[in-house]
């Protein structure tokens, strides 16, 4: 992780002599030895834009940072049942995603039933509380309509209570500027106290790292949105294999190969073209750019000429969500000896232990991943990731004297760390929604963006599919 960081600042202390040296300077663009499309970002967002484009004729080159084709698909093969590192489920209504998978003949798995297999218990200082008690419990202070969910559900009951959209798409709409305030105003004008906010948003969030950073306007339209979707037969279908199965087989629709590790580190364009330079030396010449990159990404790439003020200003501050995983596998089957669930709602560094049940019939336990999200990743990438597992590790035998001796620690993944993400998704406070979010996907000459953090109808990888389409469409259009 340090190393790959490095990398990045000496690419860009020394990405004036680079530019230089590839001819990345004021002098008009020859026409000759350049693709039509040039896309940047072999996740979902840039593989769906790149095989549109190519089925219109495009001639397309994609090029990626990492070493691996999926962004922030990330599936562990090395672990029993492959845990996702980032996306996991594809909803019913991920149409997009639904038909990708279909024409490609990737073969799923619907998931659906490994959420609802055992019930929520919560760790308070050590303290295990489970279902049963917790409507009861001493250190349940939640208002009285409020007292029979569990912490991680008030948010999402609350927000449905009071979503002011009459559709989900309407969070895009400049009247929907005065909901673009944070959750926490939600919380106080519904009369929560900071006590009863940190037990239920800030314990373990969701978006942000607390309820003062996260705008309540992209929460109602998340809510909507997952709404949309319920109604019919649960569904998560999974990729047999990983979600990373996915890009993978997309990008070996293309023509051509991707060539991975060519981290970009300029963009210029002009009237005749487009160029773009790596921190290789490697340069690639375009009609047009199609950039898929995180916002984090983007902060550390000079363009010429530069992006207009409000674009430029939202890759500058939109921060992306903190999330680190810790992923186990248990030795012996512990819950078994305490009769208690192997899921966890921790106050601790483990966060939200989820117990992976990545097998055909959905029962049998794969794997546990432990969430930290926030403050609490923080915390986790405060240290080196050896520490932080064995942290992990340690307070979770603290809190469950079962499991002591029986874990074995096998991955940690922060999205803060990764030079390629800068976080695991775009989190807009409040007021950015209505400032950024138009900005953000809007195309800058030659150059074109998409990603999750343009998308306007849909969230996750469906959004990320989402905005590789529209961005495909703007330059067939041209």
């Amino acid at each position: 992780m340090q190393s790959s960081t490095v990398t990045r600042r000496t690419a860009l202390a020394t990405v004036g002599v680079t530019l230089a040296a590839s001819g990345l300077v004021p002098k008009p663009l020859r026409a000759q030895n350049r693709t039509d499309v040039l896309v940047v970002g072999a996740g979902l967002s840039g593989l769906n834009a790149a095989l549109l484009l190519e089925e219109q004729g495009f001639k397309v080159q994609v090029i990626e940072g990492r070493d691996r084709i999926g962004g922030r698909l990330l599936s562990l093969r090395d672990i029993p049942g492959n845990p996702e590192a980032g996306g996991n489920g594809i909803g019913s209504g991920y149409g997009r995603m639904i038909d990708t998978v279909e024409r490609l003949e990737i073969p799923m798995l619907n998931s659906a039933g490994r959420a609802q297999i055992t019930p929520f218990e919560l760790y308070l200082d050590g303290e295990r509380i489970s279902g049963e008690q917790w409507p009861t419990h001493p250190r349940n202070i939640l208002p009285e309509a409020f007292k029979a969910f569990s912490p991680r559900l008030v948010p999402l009951v609350l927000l449905r209570q009071t979503n002011p959209l009459a559709s989900f798409e309407d969070w895009y709409d400049p009247k929907s500027k005065p909901h673009d305030i944070s959750v926490y105003d939600v919380f106080k004008k519904n009369g929560f106290t900071d006590d009863q906010i940190d037990l239920t948003f800030n314990l373990n969030v969701s978006y942000g790292t607390s309820a003062h950073d996260v705008s309540a306007l992209m929460m109602w339209f998340n809510d909507g949105w997952v709404a949309s979707m319920e109604g019919g037969p649960p569904t998560q279908l999974s990729a047999i294999g990983g979600n990373m199965t996915i890009p993978e087989t997309m990008a070996k629709a293309l023509s051509g190969e991707v060539h991975l590790e060519r981290e970009v580190v300029g963009v210029r364009q002009d009237g005749n073209g487009a160029e773009v330079v790596c921190a290789d030396g490697t340069v690639y010449k375009a009609d047009h750019v199609v950039s898929s990159l995180p916002l984090p990404v983007m902060r550390y790439i000079k363009f010429d000429p530069f992006l207009p003020s409000v674009q430029s200003k939202a890759i500058s501050m939109v921060p992306y969500f903190p999330m680190t995983q810790v992923h186990l596998v248990a030795k012996d089957p512990f819950w078994e000896d305490d009769e208690w669930s192997p899921d966890m709602w921790t106050d601790t560094v483990a966060g939200h232990v989820i117990a992976n049940r990545h097998n055909v019939n959905n029962s049998d336990v794969t794997s546990l991943t432990a969430w930290a999200r926030g403050f609490t990743a923080h915390k986790l990438d405060q240290v080196s990731p050896e520490e932080g597992m064995a942290w992990v590790v340690s307070e979770f035998e603290r809190i469950r004297p079962s499991a002591k001796g029986k874990l074995e620690s096998r991955y940690i993944k922060s999205w803060m760390r990764d030079p390629f993400a800068g976080g695991d998704y775009a989190v807009w406070q409040p007021g950015q929604v209505t400032e950024f979010l138009h900005a953000t996907g809007q195309a800058h000459g030659r150059v074109h963006f998409c990603g999750e953090h343009t998308a306007l109808s849909n969230r996750g990888m469906e959004g990320a599919m989402e905005s590789g389409e529209r961005a495909a469409f703007e330059i067939m259009n041209i």
